[in-house]
């Protein structure tokens, strides 16, 4: 099947997946973007998060003690403490309504957990409520079997403040990443993945990544449908083509894989995008060549920011944001001096 994916960029160029790599690389770096093909996510919930690098993270008190383990999906904690975001299919089914739009219904979580210093065995904390943008929508809802999500993005309340020592994460909805094809760090709380195995019967893992923002996607093909449909939401694309001893987790860079969709993407330490989707194989020792993909939802898109906005979640400004209001404090400073 996955033969049969190809990707298109502006203009009419059409390449094979499996065999597209150091051109693409090199398209990526023409600032082209590039359409999606339709990819192995993992289905409510999905299976997507990182590849575990050299050094990565574990169960224990250190770094992304932020990052929220919802039992076979990923979250992060949010600035106030109080709410969680992950991937909207990791907690709800959708469905299409009698007027073609998409429904989507809670799956009944109602719990997640945080391992910290302070709570080396777990923090259960209750899920009181989901919260979903209303842009969310299905790629192809005339085609029931490829149920991915476009504004794939949920808040998650809890019932109590997660642990004073569980990482608090801000939101970078500036896009400065994206454009500037940044490196980023990936988490999650992964069931399976690489190098080797199978996700059968295992237990989840924290676990980190990194990798280097590719740009976004724009559109994607369903092999069962004729049209293409545009991703309006922009997701964040990250890719890797193996080209060392994938059997040694250093040699690897982040990918999503198995168990930590919803899982956050991290630059600077800030939040700007949250994984929906991979191609990446879910066991096994990958071949190395071919190039494989993650898409992130992309917290900078308007769709998503209007929506954060309205639920009043901190965010970070721009880079020359910082430096207006800097300037802005002084002028005033100066002002109220001459003033006196």
């Amino acid at each position: 099947m996955l033969n049969n994916f190809r990707i298109q960029f502006p203009g009419g160029q059409s390449v094979n997946l499996c065999a597209f790599t150091k051109n693409r690389a090199s398209a990526l770096r023409m600032k082209l973007r590039c359409a999606l093909p339709l990819l192995l996510m993992a289905a409510f919930p999905a299976h997507p998060v990182t590849i575990q690098y050299s050094g990565g993270y574990d169960t224990g008190s250190g770094n992304l003690t932020g990052v929220a383990n919802l039992g076979g999906c990923s979250g992060a904690l949010l600035a106030d403490g109080m709410h969680v975001i992950t991937a909207a299919h990791c907690v709800a089914n959708a469905s299409v309504g009698s007027g073609g739009q998409t429904v989507l219904t809670r799956n009944g979580i109602s719990q997640l957990s945080f391992i910290t210093g302070a709570y080396p065995n777990g923090f259960v904390d209750s899920v009181t409520g989901v919260q979903f943008n209303p842009n969310t929508q299905l790629w192809f809802p005339n085609d029931p079997t490829n149920p991915f999500l476009m504004y794939d993005v949920a808040i998650l309340d809890l019932a109590r403040a997660a642990p004073a020592d569980a990482t608090r994460y801000n939101l970078d909805t500036s896009g400065y990443a994206i454009a500037n094809n940044s490196p980023v760090t990936m988490a999650g709380w992964g069931v399976g993945g690489y190098p080797g195995g199978s996700v059968n019967g295992t237990s989840g893992t924290r676990r980190g990544g990194t990798n280097t923002v590719g740009g976004v996607l724009d559109y994607a093909w369903d092999y069962n449908l004729p049209a293409k449909v545009t991703l309006l939401d922009e997701p964040i694309a990250l890719y890797w083509t193996p080209t060392s001893d994938t059997s040694t987790a250093g040699n690897t860079l982040g990918l999503s894989n198995a168990g930590d969709s919803g899982g956050p993407l991290f630059y600077n330490g800030n939040l700007i995008g949250v994984v929906n989707f991979g191609d990446l194989p879910r066991s096994g020792n990958l071949a190395i060549g071919p190039t494989y993909d993650n898409g992130y939802a992309n917290l900078s898109s308007p769709g998503n920011v209007s929506w954060l906005e309205s639920l009043g979640l901190d965010s970070v400004p721009e880079s020359g944001t910082w430096m207006m209001v800097a300037g802005g404090a002084v002028l005033l400073i100066l002002r109220r001096r001459a003033v006196s």
